[in-house]
């Protein structure tokens, strides 16, 4: 799947619909199309709120392989630099209330991912995420 969006919400909720529609297609188990969505939801929001803070338009460009034994989600934009890996996750630990905001989508995606690969290239940013879907004949617990 290729597909290309401006850095606008609503499309956002247009390219979770392909993706999920994709990976239904190709027979991928419902536990790793919920991953693949929640990390490309996650993703795609950071992009389109925190990514061009003076207010310019912006393309995202992404696609989903579905191989043998991995999906891989590569997300392209030419938004601010940007490295998911490099920034330092949430303490999880004491009361909520005494947590500072934001930061637990990055966790998710840490922590939900197989693999998760950054580049710069130019003025884009390449964000890799590959998830291991159970493949059909692999037995279940």
């Amino acid at each position: 799947m290729r597909l290309r969006i401006p850095n606008r919400l609503e499309d956002v909720f247009v390219a979770l619909e392909q993706a999920a529609g994709h990976l239904d297609r190709h027979h991928i188990d419902e536990a790793c199309r919920a991953d693949v969505r929640l990390v490309l939801e996650e993703l795609l929001v950071n992009i389109v709120r925190h990514g061009y803070p003076d207010g310019r338009d912006g393309e995202i460009r992404i696609s989903i392989d579905v191989h043998r034994d991995h999906v891989q989600l590569k997300l392209e934009d030419d938004a601010q630099p940007f490295d998911a890996r490099a920034h330092e996750l949430p303490d999880l630990a004491g009361d909520i209330a005494d947590r500072e905001i934001g930061g637990l989508g990055l966790h998710l995606i840490h922590n939900i991912a197989d693999a998760l690969e950054y580049t710069r290239h130019g003025n884009r940013n390449i964000t890799v995420a590959r998830f291991c879907p159970t493949l059909p004949d692999e037995s279940s617990p």
